[in-house]
């Protein structure tokens, strides 16, 4: 598997400073948007960015591991919160990891909060996580609608983030295999701003990942750009394995990662496998240590790329 990734984020027309921060680093793909304003937000995203570049290092991580990802997210928010005496800081999480499952390596994503993560697939754009929010509760209720919901006075609360209680819980998602997937990690400042028609367009035209996430952050700034903008979209190409025959781009069924979260402990996740067709097999080697990125201010976009095979 070859994995080739950008990022862009941008403060946005009302803010004065960037409460989004992200990471973008062979193996570990994560955009936290911190909340709070004067309680710090910028720092609490920080906090997270760094949590997680400490645990994810040169070796690919068990998908058992993941969980511990945000828990040391959460500890490290709430320690400086309490020294700091800013409790009410907070920050969103979503992240794309390699990682080992079973008997393979995998693609799994973790969300806590309303930063969102997509696939874009063969053309087709996928929502993966499901928001953390109030708003997404309502129309899960069948209070309001998807449209409502955009619009609604309400849509900046979220129910569930890092850092704002002492346990907190995220939602995973195992990516199905594919033979050419770009994966799209973005704040609420872009998710918000753009249709899901209008991201699906920008993530399909842009021929690298690096142009899309500037594409991206550059739409939004060409309407509102109420909220600060990040957008981190990583490209993942495989080989895949079927008898002795290497192909890509060859559709087959095989065996779904088997589930590996025994510990019964609340804050263990739900593991879900996300919409797709068709499973594929695979082989990918351990992923090698790469330089990490952090970019958290910017009058204008920020482009990071990175363009590794593992």
């Amino acid at each position: 598997m070859t994995l080739t990734w950008g990022a862009a984020t941008d403060l946005g027309k009302v803010r004065l400073l960037n409460e989004d921060a992200h990471l973008a680093k062979l193996g570990a793909f994560v955009v936290a948007d911190g909340m709070g304003g004067h309680k710090a937000g910028d720092v609490a995203s920080r906090l997270v960015i760094e949590a997680i570049n400490d645990l994810i290092g040169s070796a690919t991580p068990d998908i058992s591991s993941i969980e511990e990802v945000v828990r040391s997210a959460n500890r490290s928010v709430r320690a400086y919160a309490s020294e700091a005496g800013t409790e009410g800081m907070g920050s969103t999480l979503v992240a794309l990891f390699v990682v080992k499952n079973a008997d393979q390596e995998s693609l799994i994503v973790v969300n806590v909060g309303d930063s969102r993560c997509y696939t874009l697939v063969d053309g087709v754009l996928t929502q993966i996580t499901k928001d953390h929010s109030h708003v997404q509760e309502l129309v899960d209720n069948g209070v309001i609608t998807v449209d409502e919901a955009k619009l609604h006075r309400d849509r900046n609360i979220v129910t569930r983030a890092i850092g704002i209680e002492d346990i907190v819980a995220g939602d995973f998602f195992v990516l199905p295999s594919s033979a050419g997937m770009r994966v799209l990690l973005c704040s609420d400042g872009v998710s918000g701003e753009l249709s899901s028609e209008r991201i699906s367009e920008l993530l399909g035209e842009s021929p690298s990942p690096a142009e899309a996430a500037d594409a991206l952050i550059r739409a939004v700034l060409e309407g509102r750009a109420a909220d600060n903008a990040t957008a981190v979209v990583v490209d993942a190409h495989r080989l895949l394995l079927i008898g002795e025959v290497l192909a890509t781009g060859t559709e087959v069924t095989g065996p779904r990662p088997k589930r590996r979260f025994d510990d019964p402990d609340i804050t263990a996740p739900t593991l879900r496998v996300a919409p797709a067709s068709a499973e594929m097999i695979t082989t990918v080697p351990t992923i090698a240590a790469d330089e990490s990125s952090v970019s958290r201010r910017a009058s204008n976009p920020t482009i990071l790329i990175g363009d590794v095979p593992i």
